[in-house]
């Protein structure tokens, strides 16, 4: 009877051990506080992003690492990684609960990484609920991370990034792919300028402001638009309404400010699917599995001085 009564009681303590472990990581995504870390590897650059526990903006904070998700950062919360000599760009937004999650972030800065150098990057709050970014010096970065904890409830997408003790990442893209869905821009099946939705219009206008403020600083940088239509339809409809939306798209940065030099445009139709599972019969379940296939892609290749 002993015996059972001590296995039982091990399997509730391994049980409350584990439970707390999940509760920790889901409801209290801070870790540990933060300390100065070890040195990276000669040939690899730290990135130290962070943000100060009095942040006045409801949410958390995404940061993107070349289009690809970081981590997203409760106020007091910091996240890190090491990546080889780039040109890094690096975009924050706020994500409130409920709200639709943004396909560009509200600001973005592109920061020259060197091998051996230690750059940290604090989250900015601004008025109306929005946030910046800004480098900050190492003696003052260090004081206000002693008030920080690790966010440790996300899992970094971003390439090419490396373990911080030895060289094992891929190199950073040079080339980098901003996907916008055509439901979000455009009315179903249009492809028109008076089409774009309001909510595709604040994303182009944000895009466009991004092209201008950052890509224009590079040489020989190139912006491609692709549309992407869905299966539904012949190949050849398909293939205009990617083509219209396409340019429209092109049009409307251009008519932004975007550099005509710098910017070309094509469709491709319904060749490079994403799920290719989805019924080609039009209906409300096809409309909507397909979704993700009716998109523009604005592909971003960089060349730097």
């Amino acid at each position: 009877m002993a015996l059972v009564f001590m296995a039982v009681l091990l399997a509730l303590t391994s049980f409350s051990a584990r439970a707390q472990k999940e509760e920790h990581t889901m409801l209290r995504p801070l870790g540990e506080s933060y300390r100065s870390p070890a040195r990276a590897h000669p040939q690899l650059a730290r990135l130290t992003f962070y943000r100060t526990e009095n942040s006045i903006a409801a949410g958390a904070s995404s940061v993107i690492i070349n289009d690809r998700y970081q981590t997203s950062l409760q106020p007091g919360g910091y996240s890190d990684l090491c990546m080889k000599p780039s040109v890094v760009d690096v975009g924050v937004s706020l994500q409130k609960t409920g709200e639709r999650a943004r396909e560009l972030p509200d600001s973005s800065l592109f920061v020259t990484v060197k091998a051996g150098q230690e750059i940290f990057i604090r989250v900015v709050d601004l008025p109306k609920g929005r946030l910046s970014l800004m480098t900050v010096q190492p003696e003052v970065a260090f004081a206000e991370l002693q008030k920080t904890r690790r966010q440790v409830h996300s899992i970094s997408r971003v390439p090419g990034s490396s373990a911080c003790d030895q060289v094992t990442g891929s190199p950073a893209p040079k080339s980098m792919a901003i996907t916008l869905g055509t439901d979000a821009l455009f009315a179903f099946g249009r492809s028109d300028l008076s089409a774009i939705l309001p909510y595709g219009r604040e994303q182009l206008d944000h895009l466009a402001q991004r092209l201008k403020t950052r890509y224009a600083d590079f040489e020989q940088s190139q912006i491609q638009v692709i549309g992407h239509a869905d299966p539904m339809g012949s190949a050849a409809s398909n293939l205009r309404l990617s083509e219209a939306r396409a340019n429209t798209v092109t049009h409307y940065l251009l008519r932004a400010g975007v550099n005509a030099q710098k910017i070309t445009s094509e469709g491709r139709g319904a060749g490079e699917l994403i799920d290719s599972d989805c019924s080609r019969v039009p209906s409300p379940t096809s409309i909507a599995c397909n979704k993700v296939n009716r998109r523009v892609v604005v592909e971003l290749t960089v060349q730097t001085r």
